[in-house]
């Protein structure tokens, strides 16, 4: 298992010199953070966190590990509440359930609970906790933005960033690893500057079922006709949707930048996709499309019904293409 720079690998050094501090922000993008913040409890809870044929890391990747705790309890809401860092309270002052565990760990992913009224209440009932702490508890704060904590709650804890690296590099990286270039290429584009996603993102047939869907729409969808085709396609692994969209906004921006500045250019195996999608989109089209992606990805994340959200997204793309014809 391959650890994140600034948060991973660090925090194996300073366990490993016994100097962790107590509580840590994590600060990442949002769909990685659950892998970040899996990465500090494995480095807290296991002295050689290889994951190989480890038990205690295998538990802690698995949710199994009964010493490491996550937060929200309600995942469907996955807000914070008053009640959950109660629980927090509660839980830092018992002992490890499992015999063979050096410490208890709370993973809290406040990604979606920092901007909404009432977030100073959660944020107030954790200060305690983190200006008097207990031995043996490690808390781990998952945030896309630092800046949106309290100030009290951000001086009484250390700040480690996800890396992020450059698409070249990612995809450099990931070609060395022996995987093909242009498949590297792909995962790269879509990895957040992490070598480890990109890693895992080439390991998972589905994904890149979803990526030739993506494609599929940018060469031929061209009417309502067939529309209702790649609308199936998405929707045949519900899974990977916002994979599919993803990588569609990526195929868009390609095409921009190509007419525009094609040095740029992250995907240059896929030339003559990128030729096609110019073909099929004007620089109007292809910016209001990416827009309209955009909006649709914020009302699933929002917990919008999947068909009708694509099925809308679709049709938006093929007016947007009308509205901005040559």
């Amino acid at each position: 298992m391959t650890f994140d720079v600034n948060v991973g690998q660090y925090l194996s050094q300073v366990f490993a010199e016994n100097r962790a501090a107590h509580a840590y922000i994590v600060v990442g993008e949002k769909q990685y953070l659950g892998e970040l913040l899996t990465e500090c409890a494995i480095v807290a809870m296991c002295d050689s966190h290889t994951f190989d044929g480890c038990d205690t890391c295998k538990k802690v990747v698995d949710r199994a590990h009964q010493d490491v705790m996550r937060l929200p309890i309600d995942t469907q809401k996955n807000r914070l509440s008053v009640a959950d860092i109660s629980y927090l309270v509660e839980e830092s002052n018992k002992r490890p359930v499992d015999d063979s565990a050096r410490a208890r760990v709370f993973l809290i992913d406040a990604s979606n609970s920092v901007s909404y009224i009432g977030s100073e209440l959660w944020q107030n009932k954790l200060l305690k906790t983190l200006e008097e702490p207990t031995d043996g508890v490690y808390i781990f704060l998952g945030v896309t933005d630092v800046e949106g904590l309290l100030p009290t709650v951000r001086s009484r804890c250390q700040v480690l960033k996800q890396t992020v690296l450059t698409v070249s590099e990612v995809k450099d990286a990931l070609v060395a690893k022996g995987f093909e270039t242009g498949a590297c290429e792909m995962a790269a584009a879509m990895s957040g500057g992490s070598v480890q996603t990109g890693e895992r993102l080439l390991n998972n047939q589905a994904v890149f079922a979803a990526y030739q869907t993506a494609i599929s729409i940018a060469e031929q969808m061209t009417s309502t006709k067939n529309a209702l085709r790649f609308a199936s396609a998405i929707l045949s692994n519900r899974d990977t949707v916002n994979d599919c969209l993803g990588f569609l906004t990526v195929l868009l921006r390609e095409s921009i930048v190509c007419r525009l500045a094609s040095q740029l250019l992250l995907l240059p195996k896929m030339k003559n996709t990128t030729k096609a999608i110019c073909a099929n989109y004007t620089l109007d089209a292809a910016e209001g499309c990416i827009e309209l992606i955009n909006d649709a990805k914020r009302k699933l994340d929002a917990g919008g019904n999947v068909t009708v959200v694509v099925d809308a997204l679709l049709a938006d793309i093929l007016e947007m293409r009308y509205q901005c014809r040559r």
